[in-house]
């Protein structure tokens, strides 16, 4: 069953929101999620999830969204730091290209709501695979604002994390879980080899960036930029990342947020 916004006739949109007027909104940013993942992990999962929860609960999935609001800390000597990998590891990270005004990011999202609204549908899911607080809490108010000016509307925000406490899926960044759903989702843009490579194999790519290397080579921590929920090893990339593990969360995160859209619309 084809979903996805951009590639629907206008005849076949016309069906879907007939049949079920639910709009997935995939949010995601442009960050770095260790030498070993492609830096748009965030969107590419929650388009995946939600592709796969529209044709279970219909509806229509739009293009993902890479540009978000986050934490952002200006500094004496005039630059800036954004995101909390920048946030903890003190410099400007290759990668890392999102940050929006939390003014411009809630606007954006009001507006594209808007156009949903206008378009028919009826019940909303923004899906973000991005998990920092600063950006959930602005999206949850402009989801509150929406409804607040829009009654008749349902929106609901997601996490892909936050609907399988019950599976191994911590409150990480670019560790086990997220590493093996992108294994699964697009085993191409996985490359476990370059984890620890940064100084050595990759050092030339690295030229115009000596603050990465230095990093790389001060810094005690294994990973840079990376949070494992804990040091035993459960959720350490290296470890415990691979298909079959990300195929699980894959199917069980889609099935239930498609549980959800089908209770939003129905509720």
């Amino acid at each position: 069953m084809k979903v996805q916004f951009e590639e629907m006739f206008p005849w076949e949109l016309a069906q879907a929101i007939a049949e079920a007027p639910i709009c997935y909104l995939p949010l995601g940013v442009l960050e770095w999620h260790g030498e070993h993942n492609v830096i748009g992990l965030d969107a590419i999962k929650a388009h995946a999830i939600c592709i796969r929860a529209a044709q279970l609960s219909g509806g229509v999935v739009v293009p993902p969204l890479y540009w978000a609001t986050d934490y952002r800390e200006d500094l004496e000597d005039g630059k800036y730091l954004t995101g909390g990998v920048e946030k903890g590891e003190r410099y400007h990270v290759p990668g890392n290209m999102f940050w929006l005004r939390p003014t411009t990011y809630l606007n954006l999202l009001l507006d594209i709501y808007e156009t949903m609204r206008r378009r028919g549908f009826r019940a909303i899911l923004a899906v973000s695979g991005h998990w920092s607080g600063d950006t959930l809490t602005v999206i949850l108010t402009s989801g509150q604002q929406f409804l607040a000016h829009n009654p008749e509307m349902k929106w609901l925000m997601l996490t892909d994390q936050e609907v399988v406490p019950d599976v191994h899926y911590p409150h990480e960044h670019a560790a086990g879980g997220e590493t093996s759903l992108l294994m699964f989702l697009r085993p191409d843009l996985v490359d476990l080899s370059k984890t620890f490579e940064t100084d050595r194999s990759l050092k030339s790519y690295y030229a115009s960036e000596p603050e990465h290397l230095r990093r790389r080579r001060e810094t005690d921590y294994r990973y840079i930029g990376v949070l494992l929920p804990d040091d035993d090893g459960s959720n350490d990339p290296e470890l415990t990342a691979n298909v079959e593990r990300g195929q699980m969360l894959f199917k069980v995160i889609s099935a239930r947020i498609a549980d959800r859209a089908r209770a939003l619309l129905h509720g």
